[in-house]
């Protein structure tokens, strides 16, 4: 009876010790964009427009509301073609991505190049549908990275923004 008792007390002590802990917070999702100094472009991609921009330049200019934050640049009317960003190496491979612009808003991304084989290819076959999405719904190469996919999720949104930059966006 008395190791009955015993044994309720503990498990009942330990699962209290265990609904008390309180882990470590993930924080907020780091930029695939940011600190990333490990990607060196190589290569030269080419944009290829099917169109000419007829708006705005789509320059950075500030609120006329005194708040010292810079409004998002316009797109620009009219952009459209697809432009290809420099392809990034990384120690697993390299990653290249086409941007797809319509209107001055990006609305596809093409993969040309990714990782080579093995557990690198298991890895961009699951990353990289999650950075397009991301990319796609923000209209940017402003996405975060993908856990376990940090080489895929840098080159990847370099090599995105690379085209951006070619398109003018």
């Amino acid at each position: 009876m008395i190791k009955i008792v015993m044994s309720l007390v503990a498990t009942a002590l330990a699962l209290t010790l265990l609904l008390s802990f309180k882990s470590q917070s993930a924080g907020t999702p780091k930029s695939a964009l940011a600190g990333s100094s490990s990607g060196s472009g190589s290569g030269s991609g080419s944009g290829s427009p099917s169109g000419t921009a007829t708006g705005p330049a789509g320059g950075t200019t500030t609120s006329p509301h005194k708040t010292g934050r810079p409004k998002a640049p316009a797109h620009p009317a009219g952009k459209s073609g697809t432009f290809t960003g420099s392809p990034f190496d990384n120690p697993y491979g390299t990653i290249q991505v086409a941007a797809v612009i319509r209107d001055g808003k990006l609305t596809d991304i093409k993969l040309l190049q990714e990782t080579d084989g093995g557990r690198s290819h298991q890895i961009d076959d699951a990353a990289i549908p999650v950075l397009k999405s991301q990319a796609l719904s923000k209209h940017s190469a402003n996405i975060d990275v993908v856990s376990g996919a940090t080489f895929t999720s840098q080159g990847y949104a370099q090599s995105l923004q690379s085209a951006l930059d070619k398109a003018g966006i």
